[in-house]
């Protein structure tokens, strides 16, 4: 059976490779549906959606109403630094597709007790950038 929670944050960011105007930089209100899958207990219960919020809320809170900057991207992290901006390095560019892949790394390091706590087997996350779009990232646990 499979749960899932939705999150939002709006956030700025651009993709300086991106050959269209994505490459300046631009804000998003940000969506994303965190799913997890496993069998439920004798409760009927999968995992508490308390405890899905608790491993995903600091990643939000440091996202929201942020500059989300490529580490690569030196031209953009001096200049929020610069104007002391509030802003997050990630590892990769700051697409949906990317954004999806940090995220799942994020819950299978800070949230690994929860996931074998409740035996999750599988989780999808979906980012929306805008309400027409999305990407998705499939994470096989066992």
């Amino acid at each position: 059976m499979r749960v899932a929670k939705d999150f939002g944050w709006e956030a700025a960011h651009r993709l300086p490779r991106h050959a269209g105007l994505c490459s300046n930089l631009h804000g998003h209100s940000y969506r994303m549906t965190v799913e997890m899958e496993g069998e439920p207990d004798e409760h009927g219960i999968v995992i508490d959606f308390q405890d899905i919020k608790a491993v995903i809320k600091p990643l939000i809170d440091e996202w929201d109403h942020s500059t989300l900057v490529s580490e690569d991207d030196i031209e953009l992290l001096e200049a929020v630094r610069k104007l002391g901006d509030r802003h997050v390095v990630i590892p990769c560019e700051s697409t949906a597709e990317n954004l999806c892949v940090v995220v799942a790394d994020y819950v299978r390091h800070n949230g690994s007790d929860v996931l074998e706590k409740h035996a999750i087997t599988s989780m999808r996350i979906r980012i929306q950038e805008t309400g027409s779009c999305f990407a998705e990232h499939e994470v096989m646990l066992t």
